[in-house]
């Protein structure tokens, strides 16, 4: 299975903190700095506005653990998928000057797209709103396994998706995927008559005055860049450098460098109106309906209120969030270079249940860090105890990003366990299974590996990670 993404789950509680406290004018900034002190590993830099003003602004861990060099609150940092927030901005910018329709197809501007079915059926607003069916590339083998370096600009990307088979009918589901902004990035360009990021320069970073934003070449210099860490799959237990997962350079999808501090100017340039009238501006900050957490290139918590909204970045060894709530009147903006479980999860929860109060969601992520530390300190079945006596819910989505942890990790045992856990307590879901299978698998054991993943593609047919599996698994075992 693929693992499940990280700026996709919710919340944990929170342990006291020994070290010296910090009291600042508000107190709910005070509350946030001694947690974000507390946090063991913590590497990033976070800021915290309210009404126009920047009440607290800190650096934490290593840009470079090999030099020791500590990260800055004006260090670069990969931005991840918060690049999709420029291409949406860019995309409505071309409607605002009615150069282009949410409506309008594919084929429109990329006439010669070889899907027939794509470049007649899929919109732009599917394309903003992930919900155009279109595959996802970063799972392809051809991707994973081949270099990076070719994948440079938006046009690099078409052999990975352009004749592959879709997921679903346009319309028809929210998948968050990148090749839906991959395409936004070759529109924006047939559209213009200039490069990706020439575009951006012109019409985003310099109207917001963001001089340290860009999408740079991993395999150049970047000046005051931070590394990104992700555990190593080599060694247990040691971190490796993030820049062989990702494309040699950022583009439409995410993947590109920023700061805090421009990222704080892009945020304020939304408020304002710098960079879309107030009819876009309003597009783009508002929830398309009570239950959509994703809207055309943004992100709502709350979407049935909808007075929170930004836009986070996931990957191996990133984890990023811009965020506004307009009720409680802050910003803030988490970066961070470690993966999105080392720290800024927890970053991300206690600051949105600080500043704008406890969610079933937020209790159930928290609730849910505490069923894994209970596992890990006193095993399966008082875990299974504790969660079948608790008022709260577990989140499969934190459950299962620990069980790949421990997969890393080489702890095959505990990710059995806790994918164990997963299966129990949430028996419709066939990553659940899948995830199962893939740690049977991984520790040895065949025909465990072959009944779960059996049991996925029992529920979902259409698993095609499942397919595969248990294809390479029915071949061994017919061999032995």
């Amino acid at each position: 299975m693929k693992k499940l993404t990280y700026f996709l789950a919710l919340l944990i509680t929170i342990s006291c903190s020994k070290k010296q406290t910090t009291t600042l004018k508000d107190p709910k900034i005070t509350q946030i700095a001694n947690y974000l002190d507390s946090l063991d590993g913590f590497s990033g830099a976070v800021l915290v506005a309210k009404n126009d003003s920047i009440l607290f602004k800190k650096a934490y861990g290593f840009a470079h653990i090999g030099h020791k060099i500590k990260n800055r609150t004006d260090t670069k940092f990969n931005q991840g998928s918060i690049g999709k927030s420029f291409t949406a901005v860019a995309t409505l910018q071309l409607i605002q000057q009615n150069k282009l329709k949410l409506t309008d197809k594919i084929g429109d501007y990329l006439p010669n797209y070889p899907n027939k079915t794509v470049r007649d059926s899929v919109t732009i607003a599917h394309l903003l709103t992930h919900t155009s069916g279109l595959p996802y590339f970063f799972v392809r083998k051809s991707f994973i396994e081949g270099s990076k370096d070719l994948y440079r600009f938006s046009k690099d990307f078409s052999s990975l998706y352009e004749n592959e088979p879709m997921e679903s009918k346009p319309g028809e589901t929210f998948s968050y995927r990148n090749t839906n902004y991959v395409i936004l990035g070759r529109i924006i360009e047939a559209v213009s008559g200039k490069e990706y990021n020439t575009y951006l320069e012109n019409n985003i970073y310099s109207k917001a005055s963001m001089k340290n934003t860009g999408n740079y070449d991993l395999d150049h210099p970047i000046e005051s860049a931070a590394e990104g860490y992700t555990v190593s799959d080599i060694y247990p237990n040691k971190l490796k450098i993030n820049f062989h997962t990702y494309p040699v350079r950022g583009g439409a999808h995410g993947g590109g460098y920023t700061t805090l501090d421009d990222l704080y100017k892009f945020s304020q340039a939304i408020k304002n109106h710098e960079l879309l009238n107030k009819k876009y501006t309003n597009l783009y900050t508002t929830p398309l309906n009570k239950n959509s957490h994703y809207g055309y290139g943004m992100q709502f918590s709350n979407p049935e209120r909808g007075t929170i909204y930004g836009h986070t970045g996931g990957h191996y060894g990133v984890g990023n969030e811009w965020r506004i709530y307009k009720q409680e009147g802050y910003t803030v903006i988490i970066l961070t270079n470690k993966d999105a479980n080392k720290g800024f999860l927890d970053a991300r929860y206690f600051i949105e249940k600080t500043i704008a109060g406890s969610t079933p969601k937020l209790d159930n992520y928290f609730f849910t860090k505490n069923v894994i530390k209970t596992y890990l300190n006193s095993g399966f079945e008082e875990t299974k105890v504790m969660i079948n006596n608790s008022k709260f819910k577990l989140s499969e989505i934190e459950l299962n990003t620990e069980g790949y942890e421990m997969i890393k990790r080489g702890f095959y045992k505990k990710a059995i366990d806790l994918f164990t856990l997963e299966v129990l307590f949430f028996p419709k879901s066939y990553d659940a299974f899948d995830s199962l299978g893939e740690a049977y698998m991984k520790d040895g054991q065949i025909k465990n590996a072959i009944k779960n993943y059996q049991k996925s593609l029992e529920i979902n047919p259409e698993n095609t990670n499942g397919k595969e599996k248990l294809n390479e698994l029915l071949s061994i075992n017919n061999s032995n």
